[in-house]
């Protein structure tokens, strides 16, 4: 389990100064670290040595060069992990976005909610979400949160706002300038 080459045997295809040149020219952190993993155990180090040089532990150590040794020089990289996939296909989710733009049928302020978003989506195309994914699904779709605004109970109807605005000194002058 812990027998790696070193020395010239580990990475025999890439020399040390190949090695020292690709971690120059790295930006991202972790395969610089990588890469400095790699120069060591190149120059003969031992995996404590490895591990004392750049302060990780050992077994990560060991799994960082297990990794070169592997993969090659391309270990340096990450592998993109893929997710679990969409449960609904593209054209379900365009068609999904339409509907929620004509607005929910029995709400009368014309925002959806994730409750009924979720319950469309399972009634509509037999996906069953959670609240949180349904809001993620939103956000993709290029939905944003808005809220309807409540009014207060006290609040002035529109007719009377009009009314006090005509009476505030001075609206008519105002009005006679933009009229003019």
């Amino acid at each position: 389990m812990w027998t790696l080459p070193k020395g010239d045997s580990f990475l025999p295809k890439v020399s040390l100064k190949r090695l020292r040149r690709l971690y120059a020219a790295e930006q991202k952190a972790k395969p610089k670290l990588r890469l400095l993993c790699a120069i060591c155990r190149k120059e003969g180090g031992s995996l404590d040595a490895v591990a004392a040089r750049v302060s990780m532990k050992r077994r990560t150590v060991h799994e960082i060069l297990r990794r070169f040794d592997d993969r090659g020089i391309e270990g340096k990289d990450s592998i993109k992990q893929g997710g679990r996939p969409c449960q609904m296909t593209l054209a379900q989710r365009k068609d999904l976005a339409k509907k929620l733009l004509l607005g929910p049928p029995n709400n009368k302020s014309g925002l959806w909610t994730t409750k009924e978003v979720r319950d469309f989506i399972r009634e509509k195309y037999g996906v069953e979400y959670a609240s949180t994914h349904t809001w993620l699904i939103l956000k993709a779709g290029g939905f944003s949160l808005q809220r309807p605004r409540n009014r207060h109970y006290k609040s002035a109807a529109p007719k009377e706002r009009a009314d006090f605005k005509k009476r505030l000194p001075g609206w008519h002058a105002i009005i006679g300038k933009r009229a003019s």
